[in-house]
């Protein structure tokens, strides 16, 4: 009796687990034999490469694989990023004409790929097949677009216009301008003439495009772009005024829409795209929500909370997450029937993260799911080709790394499971030497003060004669500076605003072993002209502030050098809250602009740099890793040259106010104020929120019109912080630029950007904190000859970068900077 009750129990044991068999066709992986795709995708015009997170090594280096196997065996000749429609395009068109190199696509591409080794890895195997003529083009189907765009775009558009003569007012496109490029929504949220007025401009462009009599193959895609971008600020602004939209509808439309134009604009290509799983699904309605479902998301909005101090998840609003969802799959699956093929990806264990970010653990998948059924089977890495004929819901975690319930066979054609995740790795960067010399190098300190009445003179230019190198005294007038053997017998030279400028040998003070100095500077008179007085010799006609501006920019390609050059920089991030530092770094870091001094909308587009030296003084273990670096590429968005939204190239948008003329630097200058009339748009970088008030100073000299120093003050409107319920944030920004000449030409001398921050109780209003982020930027050399390139775009200065810190280095360097906070006086 004992042995038949037994046989039972194990009867019904293998009878319950047969009913949770979930069916399907395994293809085992190894060495990267991907031959059984031959017979699944034949056929297919278009594969869809998803993954369950943007931060999942293990599926990046395996859709690298399945990309070189699909392309040489399966001539699959193009690759669709879920990235920016017209970046890919020019970034592609840019490099296939052979404008630039291949590292174009790191900046044209999410940094959520083209930070990873396998993205690098993907691009040097693209370009070792075009090395054998054989083409791999890069596209993209994002109506969301980046830095190509917002620096090409509009030129691209102007000359359309042009060489079609289309009739369209040029207040029109800025007004497009500032809606696509600057982002600049909050007015046409709120505004209904605005609102009017831009759709009018839209009307009146896609419509003038229509009418284009065979069109070229550039001016279908600019028109395509246009449509995508339009449906882009559409989704933007009804964000803005909260409509309710389910999960991202409106952009998976557009991007469905963009990416069947790629197919009919390449008919002949066989096509890869590379994206988020949740993008390339469909039927997404046949998921269930579970309690287990629950669970999973708070557990991992728990460890989200205790790892990275942040979470979006709000308990029991899991259901809510995919209600309403279309995600392209559904739509793509429409259109291309069974030319589509979609794949998602899914491990069971392991660890998941950004690159170069902090990383959360895969939670152990429940009974009844697809990873735990591969993981009981002994797979490592397997292709699960779902059963369509399958009737039951079950498991997968294919989406966030969250089981969710569904028929999962209707929602993908197959599932690559590999057991262990890992977090992306880091790409590499090839270094240039740096050798700081030391060897018998002399330091001098130094401090200035008025002649007459010895007051201190604060950040005065403290330079080598004859070099290219230059420092910054600080608000005390002192200063430090490093001389090296082979330029002991040239000259310092100390000039400051309103000061006539002095030298002092330095083989003196070496001969006698002088290593501290007090230098006195003259104030500077104008003998022949009173100050106030502004004219032109030719026509005695006084210069109005807009005819000072307007010769200003037409003087930048004479003024500032326009060749590519090097420029080292000291670099100093301050974070100071409540009147504590809690964070301060400082690095030296060379940087290679390879157009030179042109203004774009993202001059970090054009710069690259490495970091040559870096030390930690108050360490902030909180702080992003990589967030100071990310801020040093943001401070060039601040300069007035690099930068076009600023009053230099847009003056219609600003008053300008003649304020006289006052000394600098041994000539005179005249002061030319200004106050922004659209801080929403050309507030010099600052976004959303969007700025209420801006304004602030031109200094710009009357021979050359060479702007030589700017001020600039920026308010933004109150937000409520979203990651600190009950907190509102009222932030100001100043920014401090001058500029010297060097070689003939000017460059950036000293940069100062500090947001200051001021945080409330949402409540009552009351005080709560104030947070300072003070960041110096401090020229220490140009080099405009024999310049060297480097390859590592400035956003990636800090990724994979690291450098020990070289405690003799800092001993014999000493940067004295004006870290106090600066009175927020041009705000209000």
């Amino acid at each position: 009796m004992k042995f038949y009750f037994t046989l039972f129990c194990v009867l019904l044991l293998n009878l319950t687990f047969s009913q949770n068999i979930i069916s399907g066709k395994y293809s085992k992986i190894e060495n990267n034999d991907y031959s059984f795709l031959d017979t699944i995708l034949k056929n297919k015009k278009i594969v869809l490469l998803g993954e369950q997170s943007h931060g999942d090594g293990a599926t990046f280096d395996e859709k690298v694989n399945i990309i070189k196997y699909l392309h040489e065996k399966q001539k699959y000749n193009a690759i669709a990023f879920e990235s920016g429609m017209y970046d890919q395009y020019k970034a592609f068109q840019e490099y296939s004409k052979k404008k630039t190199a291949i590292e174009v696509f790191d900046q044209s591409i999410l940094d959520i790929w083209s930070d990873s080794k396998a993205f690098q890895n993907l691009l040097l195997y693209i370009e070792e097949r075009a090395k054998q003529k054989d083409t791999i083009k890069i596209l993209g189907f994002d109506s969301q677009e980046g830095i190509l765009f917002s620096n090409h775009f509009m030129n691209d558009l102007t000359d359309l216009i042009k060489n079609r003569k289309i009739n369209i007012a040029k207040n029109s496109l800025t007004r497009i301008e500032k809606a696509f490029v600057f982002r600049d929504l909050e007015s046409i949220a709120n505004s209904r003439k605005d609102s009017t007025d831009l759709y009018q401009d839209f009307n009146i462009l896609v419509n003038a495009l229509k009418e284009i009599q065979n069109p070229t193959f550039h001016e279908k895609m600019l028109k395509q772009v246009i449509n995508s971008k339009i449906s882009d600020v559409n989704f933007e602004v009804m964000q803005l005024q909260n409509q309710k939209v389910a999960v991202q509808n409106p952009r998976d439309k557009q991007m469905s829409k963009n990416l069947i134009f790629l197919s009919e604009m390449y008919p002949n290509e066989k096509m890869i795209c590379w994206g988020a799983s949740y993008h390339f699904s469909k039927n997404i309605d046949q998921t269930e929500f579970t309690e287990v479902t629950e669970n999973y998301l708070q557990k991992q909005s728990d460890m989200e909370l205790k790892i990275t101090g942040f979470t979006d998840y709000t308990p029991g609003e899991g259901a809510k997450l995919l209600e309403g969802a279309l995600p392209m799959g559904g739509l793509l699956k429409t259109y291309f029937k069974d030319e589509v093929y979609s794949i998602a990806f899914s491990s069971y264990e392991g660890l998941y993260g950004r690159v170069d970010g902090k990383t959360l653990p895969i939670l152990t998948p429940p009974e009844n799911s697809i990873e735990q059924q591969n993981s009981n089977k002994g797979y490592k890495k397997v292709f699960f080709e779902f059963d369509k004929k399958e009737t039951n819901g079950y498991y997968c975690s294919a989406l966030g790394n969250i089981p969710i319930k569904a028929k999962w066979n209707t929602i993908f054609d197959g599932l690559f499971f590999i057991k262990k995740s890992y977090q992306p790795e880091t790409r590499l960067f090839e270094k240039e030497n740096y050798v700081q010399a030391q060897n018998d190098a002399f330091v001098i300190n130094g401090k200035i003060n008025d002649f007459k009445n010895h007051k201190i003179i604060a950040n005065a230019d403290v330079s080598i004669q004859q070099t290219n190198k230059n420092i910054l005294a600080n608000k005390e007038g002192e200063f430090s500076i490093l001389i090296d053997k082979p330029n002991f017998n040239n000259k310092i030279i100390v000039s400051a605003f309103g000061y006539i400028s002095d030298t002092i040998s330095i083989k003196n003070l070496v001969d006698t072993n002088k290593h501290f100095v007090k230098i006195k500077l003259r104030p500077f008179h104008f003998q022949t002209i009173n100050l106030n007085e502004v004219v032109v010799s030719s026509t005695s006609k006084p210069l109005s502030a807009e005819e000072i501006v307007a010769k200003a920019q037409i003087n930048i390609e004479l003024n500032y050098d326009q060749n590519p050059y090097n420029q080292t920089f000291f670099f100093s991030n301050k974070v100071i809250k409540n009147n504590e530092v809690i964070s301060h770094d400082e690095s030296i870091i060379a940087t290679y602009n390879s157009t030179g001094m042109k203004g774009v909308n993202n001059p970090e587009e054009k710069i690259f740099g490495e970091i040559h030296q870096t030390r930690e003084i108050i360490k902030n273990t909180s702080k992003n890793k990589l967030g100071s670096m990310a801020t040093f590429a943001f401070l060039f968005d601040r300069d007035l040259i690099l930068s076009k939204a600023n009053v230099l190239y847009k003056p219609a948008s600003y008053t300008l106010k003649k304020e006289g003329i006052v000394p600098y630097n041994d000539q005179k200058v005249y002061k030319i104020s200004f106050q922004n009339n659209e801080p929403g748009a050309y507030s010099t970088g600052y976004g959303y929120p969007a700025p209420k008030k801006s304004s602030g100073v031109l200094y710009i000299g009357t021979q050359t019109f060479a702007v030589l120093k700017y001020e600039h003050c920026v308010t933004r409107e109150p937000f409520e912080l979203k990651n600190q319920a009950g907190k509102t944030a009222q932030m100001n920004h100043k920014i401090t630029i001058t500029y010297k000449l060097s070689d003939g030409k000017y460059f950036i001398n000293y940069l100062n950007v500090i947001d200051k921050s001021i945080i409330t109780s949402t409540a009552d209003n009351s005080f709560l904190y104030d947070t300072y982020n003070v960041n110096n930027l401090m020229s220490t050399e140009v080099k405009t000859i024999n310049t060297e390139k480097l390859n590592r775009a400035l956003l990636k200065i800090g990724l994979n970068n690291s450098v020990p810190e070289n405690l003799d280095f800092w001993k014999n360097n000493s940067f004295i900077l004006p870290d106090e906070k600066i009175i927020f006086d041009l705000c209000y």
